[in-house]
């Protein structure tokens, strides 16, 4: 049996409020929710779950279980149901992972930056080759977020040499396991979705291109798609209130669709 992820709250909210779920990125941390967290429905429930594919895992949890069953644990555990999860990248992936196998989930999902491959797209050397340099990019730029106002007082040399050690460290079982990830989900039974569903893309990110983002959208059947074009890999973090609005705006429409008769 998978244990279930460590929970960690970040706002209360009211009695009665949404409870809502967050979900990282490969080697990111439930930390870096905070200032998203902040910037939400002050009456939303927010908890973040610390899932094993955290910055600094050995991706030993892979022998254990998917993706998508570690994130079920971490559901599986909350106190009740979640009302909406919001998850980032490769969270974003479990989350497509486990609602195309049929598990609700929550009553509706924000996906922020999800990793999607077209059916159509041929699994090329080119294609490897152009995830592995967007690999590195994202935990290059995943590094300097985490060390956040102390990056004014590092130097280049030191910083590069910060990066080289995450990429070593990482090493192939964590860029495999992402190109996995991106592979299988040209695969998932998006059109079997029918939890509403807003997918959040950005222009700078090179991960999820426009035209990709479109095929993704286009095959929820409940899927709302915006594209932003100073959007990056880490917009819920670099525009916090814009990514809080359009999510509060979303849920609350999903909400009064959910409630109709």
């Amino acid at each position: 049996m998978i244990p279930a992820p460590a929970v960690h709250e970040l706002t209360s909210g009211v009695p009665g409020g949404d409870m809502v779920v967050l979900a990282h990125g490969l080697e990111d941390s439930w930390e870096s929710w905070r200032p998203l967290a902040r910037a939400f429905d002050p009456r939303w429930h927010v908890v973040a779950l610390d899932l094993p594919w955290r910055a600094g895992n050995d991706y030993r949890w892979r022998r254990q279980g998917s993706p998508a069953q570690w994130l079920a644990a971490g559901l599986a555990g909350l106190p009740r149901p979640a009302d909406t999860v919001v998850a980032h990248s490769f969270g974003a992936n479990a989350t497509l992972e486990l609602l195309a196998g049929g598990e609700p989930a929550a009553r509706a999902t924000v996906l922020i930056c999800p990793l999607y491959c077209p059916p159509e797209q041929p699994i090329t050397w080119q294609v490897f080759d152009r995830a592995r340099r967007t690999f590195d990019r994202h935990v290059h730029d995943g590094l300097r977020l985490r060390v956040g106002p102390r990056l004014r007082k590092l130097d280049a040399a030191l910083l590069d040499a910060m990066f080289t050690k995450a990429i070593d460290r990482i090493g192939p079982a964590g860029f495999l396991t992402v190109f996995d990830q991106f592979v299988n989900s040209g695969g998932l039974a998006l059109t079997t979705v029918d939890v509403p569903t807003l997918i959040l893309a950005g222009g700078a990110d090179p991960t999820l291109s426009p035209a990709a983002a479109a095929t993704l959208g286009r095959d929820m059947p409940r899927a709302t798609l915006l594209v932003h074009e100073h959007y990056d890999h880490f917009c819920h973090v670099r525009h916090a209130d814009e990514v809080a609005e359009q999510a509060a705006r979303f849920v609350g429409e999903a909400n009064r669709v959910t409630v109709r008769p």
